[in-house]
């Protein structure tokens, strides 16, 4: 499929899921903490953020450890077409639509679009039913809630055996909180 095809496909499908989430509203920090978290420069790229990129190749060639590099948008493009396989001409598609939906949409429109998406663990497709699944309110979310939320996106609950899994998403809720100080402190952080 050509990349314009594609695009127009995607294009096609984040309209509708903004029409279904229409005046849908967040909490400021669920948003801040998914950039602090996901992707910490995405108020300075475009979609695409190249020192991510080369980090991510960097070790996984000569680290031997598999690291991910995608941006909040490069996401968004994965989760609403659904390809996951590990290829070069998937990725490339990636890069170009990410640019797209960046140079596209308002970049707290991105964010509020891939939440409402996001896979967060068993039973849990999107904010709202994660909300619910946790019997959080989404619009009044502390910082650990709203970290502990976007944390389930790297590790994402399991319906058994949550133990393990929960500690885990704890020590990620931290980190998170933890970069987004470090990131308000020193003036790094765009305007929600």
């Amino acid at each position: 499929m050509k990349f314009k095809d594609e695009w127009n496909q995607l294009s096609k499908s984040i309209d509708e899921i903004r029409s279904k989430s229409a005046g849908a509203e967040f909490s400021d920090n669920l948003l801040e903490l998914l950039v602090a978290g996901e992707d910490h420069r995405f108020w300075l790229h475009f979609g695409v953020d190249p020192i991510g990129l080369a980090r991510a190749f960097l070790k996984t060639s000569f680290c031997n450890r598999r690291e991910g590099g995608s941006t909040i948008a490069m996401q968004l493009v994965r989760t609403i077409t659904k390809r996951y396989e590990i290829s070069l001409r998937r990725k490339f598609k990636e890069i170009y639509l990410a640019t797209r939906v960046t140079l596209t949409l308002e970049r707290k429109e991105i964010l509020k679009i891939y939440l409402n998406i996001a896979y967060f663990g068993w039973n849990m497709h999107g904010i709202e039913q994660a909300c619910k699944v946790l019997d959080l309110d989404k619009s009044a979310l502390t910082n650990y809630e709203a970290a502990s939320i976007v944390a389930r996106i790297k590790y994402p609950e399991p319906r058994f055996n949550k133990n393990k899994r929960l500690r885990t998403i704890d020590l990620r809720a931290n980190h998170i909180m933890n970069r987004f100080n470090q990131l308000n402190s020193k003036g790094n952080y765009g305007t929600i």
